[in-house]
């Protein structure tokens, strides 16, 4: 009986073997693609040029700068209450079986995807964290009683590193009809304007009174609106970084500096290639020394 044989038989004898061994070979291909992905990561990270924000072009862009919050309304963490503009937490409780065995079980937990803002001191870029991969700096776990707590935050004025999709919008531009038409609506509605070109003081507006109205009304949404259009034009482009199709690259924000991310994904890339590899040796020693050795 060869070595197939032998282990096909030992198999077939005690079916948890077979189990097990396909256990092992599942955690060797898990390590793999672990370590393909990390890398990949990484070299993103690295080969990705640093883009400014005032002239970056369009697609995937890596931008350095100071998190804001991007609005009057503070983001606050739901453990701690604590100001920031992300935010991660989790909630876990000691779940104790009859055997006195003790594990945590999560009850509660969430991630922020609240908008903030990105200031790299050359313009503003709008972040969206959703379905982003986020490596916060601050990271906080405490325990209370059978509870266990952990936060992760982003906070104000923190220098970020970010890689994503940008997409600039341009300012919204209304129609000098739809302005016009919005005024002449308006004036139409409004007591006191009517009162003004009822030239008569019967309370209606005759004819030509109604057509004084409308053309003084056209005349004045067009003022407005060129106001409107000067001032909106100063304001800039709006831009917006977010995941995009995270299948094809993926939307990175880090509190940690670049240098060190890369690093960190290096370590963790080949941590996951020595357990990969460990567990594929093991499968090897089982299938051609072990289990022929129990069979003879």
């Amino acid at each position: 009986m060869n070595g197939l044989d032998l282990w096909m038989t030992a198999i077939a004898n005690n079916p948890e073997l077979g189990f097990f061994l396909l256990f092992i070979l599942g955690i060797s291909i898990f390590g793999f693609e672990r370590f393909l992905r990390l890398q990949a990561r990484r070299r993103l990270i690295q080969d990705t040029p640093t883009s400014r924000i005032r002239s970056a072009a369009q697609g995937y862009v890596e931008f350095e700068g100071r998190a804001e919050v991007s609005s009057s309304s503070p983001i606050l963490a739901p453990l701690t209450n604590t100001a920031c503009v992300w935010y991660r937490f989790k909630v876990e409780e000691r779940d104790t079986d009859n055997k006195g065995n003790s594990r945590w079980a999560t009850v509660r937990s969430g991630t922020s995807t609240h908008l903030f803002l990105l200031d790299d001191l050359t313009g503003e870029c709008v972040i969206d964290p959703d379905k982003a991969i986020v490596e916060p700096a601050h990271k906080r776990v405490w325990q209370t009683g059978d509870y266990r707590y952990t936060e992760e935050l982003i906070f104000p004025g923190e220098q970020l590193y970010t890689l994503g999709w940008l997409k600039s919008y341009e300012p919204v531009q209304a129609s000098v009809h739809d302005w016009v038409r919005d005024t002449v609506i308006a004036w139409k509605s409004d007591p006191m304007i009517r009162r003004r070109f009822d030239k008569n003081g019967n309370g209606e507006l005759d004819a030509e009174e109604f057509a004084a109205l409308r053309a003084a009304a056209k005349e004045s949404a067009r003022i407005e609106y060129q106001q409107e259009m000067r001032e909106r034009s100063l304001e800039g482009q709006t831009h917006m970084l977010n995941a995009g199709d995270p299948q094809k690259r993926p939307m990175i924000i880090s509190s940690h500096p670049q240098k060190k991310l890369a690093e960190r994904l290096r370590i963790y890339a080949w941590l996951w290639l020595a357990g990969a590899l460990g567990a594929l040796g093991l499968l090897v020693y089982l299938v051609t020394e072990k289990i022929p050795a129990s069979m003879l």
